[in-house]
């Protein structure tokens, strides 16, 4: 937490004079004087100057744009163009050589953006933004309303209080200045050490009331009347973003969920230290399915778990997490228990004490007291559990039992409600080429008809897609979740098909690859050699269509699909984003699996396709989306996943591409160690609580569906990943973690993938390509593989299906011989 004043000399015409060092924790105890010289825009004259790097133009100060690299400056816009007025450890700003990022792209510091921009928190990422207008002194909610150079934080003049722009300099970040002052914490208890299990508005016994956490979470005692509560959950308020991007969130899950996440950190506190050999003996933590009828019931679960000393701003000292290992969530609807048993000491080796409340849980008969008679209704299958396995309830330090929401419930809907719309509608086809002009919006650049291809004819076409999100797109702040149970919307999403113009089309129609493009990419995407050309000459026509947020699906606005899409400031369409691009997918697998058209209609050639030959090839964004929709999008014989990651957790702490998300969440949260990184890591409670809401959208949980488990009537999906090595956008873990909960098999690691390790840590070492049929699904071998690959230098390892010619021929092979009916396989 800053603390102190700044001290800034006055900036005077023709001399600059600094004093001080200002440290990383205390900013000093001097005074803040601001200069009494006119700034930008206000009034000068012969007499009265402006103040220095302003000049004095038609009686008003403005920026020179003249001051050369390192002279002092205030705001970027003092500065000669390609310059940044940057200060990261002094007291006064210089200007600074900036780097040329454009609105929208990733960045970590002001320097990273170029003229009239600057590096601001948009939702949970680090963006080059436009600059605001406000000027040193000027009034400010956010530091995008200063000028570039500035933030927005509460003035330490005492002669000028309120919040205002004022330099970003001495490491104060311009990106903001951090308000909240965090949980309020009790000192540690002298004494016996305590294990922490308060229920809210017990009174009989009394408890120990105190921060969120004394009761351990997550908790079904916070099930209220068919909804969790998260009375108490600390947030940081919205000093910093202009929002609270923590209540948001607590908003949503509160009116929206009747249970917990599948991918939790369950959280117990303590009143002191404990000791940790004692954690660390066998049987000490147990995670249980305590499901009543489940076949699951009794199965104890593997858990990993971490003890730390130290407070946070959300989480007080002495506390331990549990979790379980990667790739492996929970079951939706089912309940689980988690405890700890009285073998853990305290720091001093003693015994630790138990919570009346916890105590009178366990009984047998029902307390008095209304709040923990209602608690310990909710405990009765985990007594019952204890029973069975002779576990004595004296035993028992401390428990948690929670029960996991019904995640799939919204996918499940929403493709039963995209497999029962009406037909898709094609219209306005043509055929690229000569003078054709594409009848889709915003077709120009890379939207526009393409050169003819060697390979394939390209077609634009526009098809009547319905839309389950509500509201009005982009839905910045508002709208965007997915409804049902009402009729849909319907939108005319610009599609491309490619046709192959080397063979002749077969009798029942051309086989067919559905491919959806990643964040800034568009329906023209798979137009290209890798894609669509690849796949020509095997005989495979493919088609590509505008996923949400992308063209003329973000409304009225033309703001970069990075933006919109990860939306973390609108929960709703942060989970309908994805959801909405699910159901397009199933859309578009209805569409090409009846598609049929005359050469009077399609403006060429007569197109049909064979709609027991369809497969899927996803790549970023596409990946995530057809993960969600896999399950259920019964006409796709095989699909490729291309950096496709899994885990929304994992992905705010190391996401850096296309938008810088892992350097932003620390920042934005408040919650920061010394080195930047978000305190606690994986185990903070707040990225339980988002997991929590983006998991009916999140891969983790359709990945094992997807085919291991597929519903019995649907006939099998082959499945193949790629793993591009230093992926920025789709990072390692989360690509790991969706293998994981896939089962995939690993196949030996291709040679561009120089220093690659094995993903799994299993008895059995990766399989030689060829590799195929990983399992037999009644009878039929079933492919569910990963390959490993490495980008060639200079070149992001998200994209090696399209860099690196072997692993696209993977994708291309397997693909091929997926829509052929074919078992297929991965490498050569």
């Amino acid at each position: 937490m800053l603390s102190g004043t700044i001290v800034l000399a006055s900036l005077v015409p023709g001399c600059f004079e600094a004093n001080t060092v200002v440290g990383d924790e205390h900013l000093g105890d001097e005074v803040f004087v601001q200069p009494t010289f006119p700034g930008i825009g206000e009034a000068c004259s012969a007499t009265e100057s402006c103040r220095t790097g302003l000049t004095c133009t038609d009686s008003a100060c403005e920026p020179s744009a003249a001051s050369t690299a390192g002279t002092t400056c205030v705001v970027s816009a003092e500065c000669e163009d390609g310059l940044k007025c940057v200060g990261p450890t002094g007291i006064i700003g210089e200007c600074t050589l900036s780097l040329n990022g454009a609105a929208g792209d990733s960045c970590s510091t002001e320097i990273d953006c170029s003229t009239g921009l600057r590096c601001g928190i948009q939702g949970f990422g680090l963006q080059c933004v436009p600059e605001g207008a406000v000027d040193w002194g000027g009034a400010c909610v956010t530091p995008t309303d200063c000028l570039s150079g500035l933030t927005c934080m509460a003035s330490i003049d005492p002669t000028n209080p309120g919040v205002m722009c004022s330099p970003a300099v001495g490491g104060i970040p311009s990106f903001g200045v951090p308000t909240f002052a965090g949980e309020t914490c009790q000192g540690r208890a002298n004494g016996v050490t305590r294990a922490f299990y308060e229920v809210p508005g017990a009174t009989s016994p009394a408890g120990q009331d105190g921060d969120f956490f004394r009761l351990p979470y997550p908790n079904d005692v916070r099930l209220v009347n068919g909804r969790v509560d998260l009375s108490g959950f600390p947030t940081p308020g919205a000093g910093l973003l202009g929002f609270d991007p923590v209540q948001v969130y607590v908003d949503a899950i509160e009116a929206n969920e009747s249970g917990f996440g599948t991918y939790p950190t369950v959280t117990f506190r303590f009143s002191n230290s404990i000791n940790m050999p004692s954690a660390e003996s066998p049987g000490v933590v147990k995670w249980v399915d305590i499901t009543e009828g489940a076949p699951e019931y009794g199965r104890q679960e593997g858990v990993t778990w971490n003890a730390n000393t130290a407070q946070g701003k959300y989480l007080c000292a002495d506390w331990l997490s549990v979790r379980r290992p990667l790739g492996r969530p929970l079951l939706p609807n089912h309940t689980y228990a988690v405890w700890l048993t009285t073998d853990l000491l305290g720091g001093d080796e003693a015994a630790i004490e138990r919570s009346e409340h916890l105590q009178a849980l366990l009984d047998s008969a029902a307390p008095g007291d209304g709040a923990l008679a209602t608690a310990h209704a909710k405990y009765a299958g985990f007594r019952a559990h204890l029973g069975t396995e002779g576990i004595a309830t004296a035993d028992i330090l401390n428990a948690t039992v929670f029960t996991v929401g019904p995640t799939l419930d919204i996918m499940a809907g929403l493709a039963a409600a995209a497999e029962g719309a009406p037909a898709a509608v094609s219209s306005d086809w043509i055929k690229c080429g000569g003078t054709a002009v594409s009848p889709c919006s915003q077709a120009e650049d890379t939207r526009a008809c393409g050169e003819q291809a060697a390979d394939y004819d390209e077609y634009h076409l526009l098809v009547a897609t319905p839309i389950f999100q509500q509201g009005t797109a982009p839905y910045l702040m508002e709208g965007g979740g997915i409804d049902v149970s009402v009729a849909p919307g319907s939108e005319s999403v610009c599609v491309a098909i490619a046709v192959p113009t080397g063979s002749v089309m077969p009798i029942d129609g051309w086989p067919l690859v559905v491919y959806g493009h990643g964040t800034g990419g568009s329906f023209r995407s798979g137009m290209r050699d890798e894609v669509a050309g690849a796949l020509a000459r095997d005989g495979v026509a493919v088609l590509g269509f505008d996923a949400p947020q992308h063209g003329p699906r973000r409304g009225d606005s033309t703001e970069s699909p990075n933006n919109l899409f990860f939306n973390f400031v609108n929960p709703a369409a942060a989970r309908g984003n994805p959801l909405q691009g699910a159901a397009d997918i199933i859309t578009m697998a209805r569409f090409a699996s009846s598609l049929n058209v005359t050469s009077a209609e399609s403006g060429g050639s007569a197109i049909q396709v064979d709609g027991a030959k369809l497969a899927y090839f996803g790549h970023s964004q596409g990946s995530t989306h057809g993960s969600l929709a896999l399950p259920y999008a019964t006409q796709f014989r095989g699909a490729v996943l291309s950096g496709n990651g899994a885990s929304l957790m994992d992905s705010l702490l190391s996401k850096t591409a296309p938008v810088n998300i892992a350097m932003a969440v620390p920042f934005a949260l408040q919650d920061m160690k010394t080195d930047g990184s978000l305190f606690g890591g994986d185990k903070h409670p707040v990225l339980t609580l988002l997991q929590h809401w983006i998991d009916p959208a999140d891969p983790l949980n359709f990945a094992k569906i997807a085919s291991r488990t597929r519903d019995e009537f649907v006939a099998p999906l082959h499945l193949f990943a790629t793993y591009g090595l230093g992926d920025t956008f789709s990072p390692n873990v989360t690509m790991k973690t969706y293998v994981s909960a896939a089962g995939m098999v690993e196949v030996t690691a291709h040679s561009s993938a120089d220093g690659a390790s094995n993903l799994f840590s299993s008895p059995n070492d990766p399989m030689p390509p060829p590799y195929s049929s990983t399992f037999a699904a009644d009878g039929i071998p079933v492919t569910l593989a990963v390959r490993q690959y490495g980008p060639p230098e200079g070149r992001d390892g998200h994209f090696v299906v399209f860099d690196v010619a072997e692993a696209n021929a993977d994708v291309v092979r397997f693909l091929s011989m997926s829509v052929e009916g074919l078992v297929p396989e991965v490498g050569q």
